[in-house]
Formats: C-alpha cells, structure tokens, sequence
C-alpha cells in the first residue's frame, strides 16, 4: 500500500515537473520570456507577485498605445508599463497607478517586448526559490525525487518480475 502510494506520488511530481520544463523551453524558442512583477505600479493588471509572460518578438514597430510593455530603464533594472504616446522619439509609458509619465521614452536600444499575459501569485514563488533557504529546499526536494526514481518501480514491471520469480 506505501509502495503504491509512493508510485502514485513520484509519477504525479515527475510528470509534472517534465511538463513544466517542456513548456518552459517552448515559451523560451518561442520569444517568451518570464518577467517577476515587484511593484505595484499597474496595479490590479499586473499586480505584485505576479509573472508577466513578455513576448520578444513583438517588433518595436507594432507597438500601439495601451499596448503593456516591458523596457529596460538600467543594467539591473526592467519596467512594465503602459505605451500612452508613440513619437519620432520613441514610446513614452506610465504604469497605470502611477500620477506622471516615465521621464524617458522607450527606445529599440531599451525595449524588450510587449507583455501577452500574466499569471498572479507565481512571482512569488520565483523569489522566494532565489533566497538561500529557497534553493535548499529547492535542491533537496530534487535529490528526493532522484531518490524516488532510484527505487521507483512501476506495477506492470513488479508484476513481471513476480511472474518471472514463479517459474
């Protein structure tokens, strides 16, 4: 009955954790990139703790005010924020709780792409796995499921090895 339970939890996990990786590498190869939401200047759009799903091959071109956007303003630095004027000199945004406008345009030197979706409440579990007791956690939860793969056997396997020993 453990040993069943055991099988039960290991595939669950695992096939979850495959489908997770294939789907984030199509997202990658498709020009989808993951963006972790830490203020709350779109408010209930994107708000904090949320991932924003940003599309890279959205060209700069295409970009239409109230398009979601997301730029790199320093080294260190990304913003997320709403196209509210496109001029000769680039796209000029505001997050959408913010009073005034960003100071500075996007330009195609600073632009990353347009936002397509975002899922709430997972920019929270992104921070938290990059804190040191998150990636413990992290990498012992994984040598755990190593350890379960070593000794996971599935029924019709057991059952032909029962078979097998009978004769």
């Amino acid at each position: 009955m453990i040993r069943k339970i055991f099988n039960t939890v290991y595939e669950i996990v695992s096939t979850a954790v495959i489908l997770l990786g294939l789907i984030l590498i199509i997202l990658y190869f498709c020009g989808i990139r993951l963006y972790h939401v830490k203020s709350g200047s779109m408010g209930e759009l994107l708000p904090v703790g949320c991932v924003c799903f940003v599309s890279t091959y959205t060209k700069f071109e295409t970009i239409q005010v109230n398009d979601v956007i997301s730029f790199q303003v320093s080294e260190d630095m990304l913003v997320t924020h709403r196209a509210i004027n496109i001029t000769e000199e680039g796209i000029f945004t505001q997050g959408d709780m913010n009073q005034n406008p960003d100071p500075n345009p996007v330009t195609r030197e600073n632009y990353i792409g347009k936002t397509v979706f975002a899922v709430p409440y997972i920019g929270f579990l992104l921070a938290w796995v990059h804190t040191k007791k998150g990636l413990i956690i992290l990498g012992v939860s994984v040598t755990i499921l190593f350890i379960m793969g070593f000794f996971y056997q599935s029924e019709p396997q057991r059952k032909e090895e029962e078979y097998a020993d009978k004769r």
